[in-house]
C-alpha cells in the first residue's frame, strides 16, 4: 500500500514540475521533426534546456526590437552548443528552425506562458524559415527576391538550403513576414503545411 504521505510528495513534485515537462515536451516535439535529423545525436537535450531558459525570460519581452535581441542570443547559443550530424558547426539559419517552430507551438498555439504574453509577442514571432516557405515566397513575391534576397546569394545551392542561410538573409525574410502581416507574421509557417 501507498504511504498518503508519499502520495502527497508526488503530487506536488508533479504540480512543482508540470510547467518544466509541458516546455520540454513542446521543446522535444519541435526539435526533432524540424531538424534533429540534421544535427547531433543528443542535441534535442541541449535544446530543451534552452527552451526552459527562454521560456522564463519571455514575460520581459515587450517591444519588437526586446524579442529580437532575445532571439539572436538564444540562436546563438544553439549555434556555439550544437554541431550537425557530421561535427560541423551549425548555420544560424539551421539553428532558427527548431527555435521558431518552438515559439509558434509554445507562444501561438498553446498561448504560454500566459495568453496576455502571447497577444504582445504573438506580432513579434519570426517565421521557422525552410525551402518550402522560401521557395514558396520566391514565387509569390519575385520581384522583392530578386532585389532583397538574390543579391546576397553566392551560390545557386545557397538560395534555400538552411546550412548557408546567415544573419542578414535571415532578417531579410523576417522582414518581408513582418511588413506584409505585422499583426501575425507567423502565419506564413501555413504555407509549410499545405505545400509539402
Amino acid at each position: 500500500m501507498i504511504n498518503p504521505q508519499m502520495m502527497d510528495k508526488l503530487i506536488q513534485n508533479l504540480i512543482d514540475e508540470e510547467n518544466n515537462a509541458v516546455i520540454s515536451t513542446m521543446a522535444f516535439m519541435s526539435y526533432n521533426p524540424s531538424i534533429g535529423r540534421v544535427l547531433q545525436e543528443g542535441g534535442v537535450k541541449v535544446f530543451q534546456g534552452l527552451a526552459v531558459s527562454l521560456v522564463k525570460r519571455l514575460p520581459s519581452v515587450n517591444t519588437i526590437s526586446s524579442f529580437d535581441s532575445l532571439h539572436d542570443s538564444y540562436v546563438k547559443k544553439l549555434v556555439s552548443k550544437l554541431k550537425t550530424n557530421k561535427n560541423s558547426t551549425i548555420s544560424y539559419g539551421q539553428a532558427q528552425k527548431p527555435l521558431n517552430v518552438f515559439l509558434k507551438v509554445f507562444v501561438d498555439w498553446a498561448a504560454k506562458p500566459q495568453r496576455k504574453n502571447r497577444n504582445i509577442i504573438l506580432p513579434f514571432l519570426h517565421v521557422p524559415l525552410d525551402s518550402i516557405v522560401m521557395k514558396t515566397i520566391k514565387k509569390q513575391y519575385p520581384d522583392w527576391y530578386k532585389s532583397e534576397i538574390r543579391p546576397y546569394i553566392k551560390k545557386p545551392q545557397q538560395a534555400f538550403s538552411l546550412s548557408l542561410i546567415d544573419k542578414v538573409i535571415y532578417y531579410k525574410w523576417q522582414s518581408l513576414f513582418r511588413n506584409k502581416h505585422p499583426k501575425k507574421p507567423i502565419i506564413y509557417d501555413v504555407i509549410w503545411a499545405i505545400n509539402r
